[in-house]
């Protein structure tokens, strides 16, 4: 579970047992763990009708809230529920929509400004997950989709059904925060010397060229196209990764076409155990600048050999 000021996100593996609309239709009980359920009914703090969802909806309906979005991430087997706490369209939102978008917000179509909105609130978002908000059909839906995208306006990863979009100032940001600051590499390092074309003398922070960042999809390519990938393929590409410089979790997610969480917990808190990553932050395990690089060139072509 992750708690924001927002809102509310729940992240648990597995699919699904019923369909998404049988989910938010309600009335329908098909639990997991039906020991569980039962060991709560009998405390009486939980019922068999199906109703829990729907009671949800109702509670963020009378609030006038964004409505919950439940999805599936196909590829990794996990089901998120995302409980937002915000209005439909926040004033701060819309600001940051046309400053993304320009003159061109107000010629913008209904559904066009809710895909946005959605994106912005979701961070990333598929054509199902629209759905839940639209009673367009899936096909106009698509249409308006490539359009958003096709005018740069969202950014588009994945194929067929694990299509997923974002707001372009979303993976912009994750460029911005691939490599430390001045106070680990300073002009006259050794690392990146003053007549880097990638890192000139100038800059505070050394933002990467998008050449750096192409480098490392590059090198995620094989795990972000694929819809699973063996756990040991997963681990030699971040240790690839990671072998030059800090990332984030959330830029190691990205480029891997991953949950952060799915990072967090299955790749980068082991190798940490294992001492193939370090922290840059390492007295603070929860710090806000908190990213992973390999601990030394041979833990990684160890790995590789293996």
């Amino acid at each position: 579970m992750v708690k924001s000021i927002d809102g509310y996100l729940f992240s648990n593996p597995g699919r699904l047992r019923i369909p998404l609309e049988r989910l938010y239709e309600g009335g329908t009980s098909d639990p997991r763990n039906p020991h569980l359920q039962k060991m709560f009914q009998m405390l009486g703090l939980g019922e068999k009708a199906g109703s829990g969802f729907g009671k949800i909806l109702r509670a963020w309906k009378e609030q006038q809230w964004l409505s919950p979005l439940v999805s599936e991430k196909l590829d990794l087997e996990v089901t998120s529920v995302n409980l937002p706490m915000t209005s439909f369209i926040p004033e701060a939102v819309e600001v940051e929509l046309k400053r993304i978008i320009g003159d061109a917000y107000r010629q913008l179509g209904d559904l066009d400004r809710i895909i946005l909105v959605l994106a912005h609130q979701f961070e990333e978002i598929s054509n199902t997950d629209i759905q839940r908000y639209r009673s367009e059909h899936p096909r106009d839906i698509s249409e308006r989709l490539r359009n958003l995208v096709q005018n740069g306006w969202l950014h588009q990863s994945g194929k067929c059904r694990g299509t997923r979009y974002t707001l372009p100032n979303q993976n912009f940001s994750a460029q911005l925060s691939l490599l430390p600051s001045s106070e680990h590499y300073p002009p006259s390092s050794e690392h990146y010397p003053p007549s880097s074309e990638h890192y000139p003398p100038s800059s505070e922070h050394y933002p990467p060229s998008s050449e750096h960042y192409q480098q490392l999809e590059a090198i995620a390519e094989p795990i972000r196209r694929k819809g699973r990938a063996s756990k040991d393929s997963v681990r030699k590409v971040i240790l690839e990764l990671c072998s030059q410089q800090y990332l984030p979790l959330r830029t190691l997610a990205q480029l891997l076409g991953r949950e952060p969480d799915t990072i967090r917990n299955h790749y980068v808190n082991p190798m940490i155990d294992e001492g193939l990553l370090t922290l840059k932050h390492p007295e603070q395990g929860n710090h806000p600048q908190q990213a992973y690089r390999t601990v030394s060139r041979a833990h990684f072509l160890s790995a590789q050999d293996e």
